[in-house]
């Protein structure tokens, strides 16, 4: 009696689910950047049916509303409107009061037109229940995918590192494992995805053929892969060739040209930036091979830019030259046809109601990188989003794509600064409260 039971609870809720009201978001008269690169055009109506875009124009279908379904038409007077951006490189659960921190970091990224983010690692448990919270809708904030992190014994001796899983030895947790060999890797990295971590984060203090086959594990068991450009001692072409899907930090790129790669991870603030040239033939080969395994470049120019300005402790006159060095690598990589997302590692601004610091990185793509507002454009929603996995619901604006999308009030094409001059922000076809 109690299955029969069940099946007729089923059975109703099978039947209340086929006919649930829609909910309709039409936005019209409006300037659409799509996120692919192609130009600038005038839409008469963007319509999309809970939370997807159903019609752009003549393209799809325009819907006709039933009995009960709600429609939300804002007439936006021909403002620009671009996919919501897509910050590759964020850290939001690595603090004390990690989940009510997260939170509020989160809520003030999608109010500053964030409407997916990638954590490279973080405190999984947190991370996890912010996932369930915001599939439940008990909380409004981007799509989060989050990571876990591999390394060697030294990155778990101090710092962040060895905090992301309080009430567990560092890197004995399944979202921050140290690693020595390469025999529990299957096991390993399934424990890993069994957080709801999707990418596995190679972090450092591993050699060629560890980094190498924590990679291939990673990839052969569908989780996508993130690295430090350099892993001391891996350098970037092994990260490369072992299939990466990201590299992070593009000043560490410098080491691919050194004869030896020191095995001590700390050295990665010694780079060789004033001996050698972006262009390096080494580090062309590089690009070169990058674009054609399609291996992405987190630059994350932002946070070596501002590092002296992010705390009274913090003294790092490397970063100068770091920097410096990073735009210009960017821009040849970028020449050569690597795709290149816009990472922060900065994320949150300092002050709650500030904008996501994923603004000032498009900033710097354009200023010292080389990149026109449209390529900035392109990496900070189309790369950002296929890098993350969610290229296929999220990144650029066209039909059976979620309307993740910002509202602006100025043409970012002639500024890239522009797209700070946000009026609307939509997530998944609902407006965002600008107060939440």
């Amino acid at each position: 009696m109690r299955m029969l039971v069940g099946v007729l609870v089923l059975a109703a809720l099978a039947t209340s689910g086929a006919s649930r009201a829609a909910t309709y978001l039409e936005l019209t008269d409006l300037k659409l950047i799509d996120g692919t690169g192609a130009p600038v055009r005038h839409v008469e109506h963007l319509i999309a049916r809970d939370g997807v875009i159903v019609a752009i124009d003549a393209v799809g279908s325009t819907p006709a509303p039933g009995k009960g379904d709600r429609w939300q038409r804002i007439d936006v007077g021909g403002a620009w409107v671009m996919p919501g951006l897509v910050d590759t490189h964020v850290h939001v659960a690595r603090f004390p009061d990690t989940r009510t921190k997260a939170e509020r970091i989160l809520r003030g990224a999608l109010r500053g037109g964030v409407t997916a983010v990638r954590d490279l690692a973080g405190d999984a448990r947190a991370l996890a229940d912010i996932e369930r919270a915001v599939g439940a809708g008990e909380l409004v904030a981007p799509t989060v995918v989050y990571s876990a992190m591999f390394g060697g014994p030294d990155i778990f001796k101090q710092g962040p590192t060895a905090m992301m899983a309080s009430g567990r030895t560092p890197g004995d947790a399944p979202w921050a494992r140290m690693i020595t060999s390469a025999d529990e890797l299957p096991r390993l990295v399934a424990q890993a995805a069994g957080t709801g971590a999707r990418n596995i984060k190679v972090y450092g203090d591993l050699d060629d053929a560890l980094a190498t086959a924590l990679i291939r594990e990673a990839k052969r068991q569908g989780m996508l892969t993130t690295a430090h450009a350099t892993v001391f001692p891996a350098r970037p072409s092994t990260l490369v060739d072992a299939g990466v899907g990201s590299l992070a930090h593009a000043p560490y790129l410098v080491w691919e040209a050194v004869d030896v790669v020191p095995d001590d991870y700390q050295k990665r603030i010694a780079g060789p930036w004033k001996e050698i040239a972006p262009d390096h033939p080494k580090l062309r080969a590089l690009y070169k091979r990058m674009a054609e395994q399609g291996t992405f470049l987190d630059a994350t120019l932002f946070v070596f830019k501002a590092m002296n300005d992010y705390s009274p402790e913090i003294d790092a006159p490397w970063a100068k030259d770091a920097f410096e060095w990073a735009a210009q690598a960017v821009r040849v990589a970028h020449a050569a046809g690597v795709r290149v997302t816009t990472g922060t590692d900065w994320f949150e601004p300092r002050d709650e109601w500030g904008l996501p610091n994923t603004h000032e990185e498009l900033a710097l793509l354009v200023d010292s990188a080389g990149f026109t507002p449209m390529d900035a454009i392109v990496a900070g929603t189309r790369n950002g989003a296929e890098a993350l996995g969610l290229g296929e619901s999220t990144g650029t604006l066209a039909n059976g794509k979620f309307a993740d999308l910002v509202v602006l009030e100025a043409n970012p094409l002639d500024d890239i600064r522009n797209t700070t001059k946000i009026r609307i922000v939509v997530r998944r076809g609902v407006v965002v409260d600008p107060g939440i």
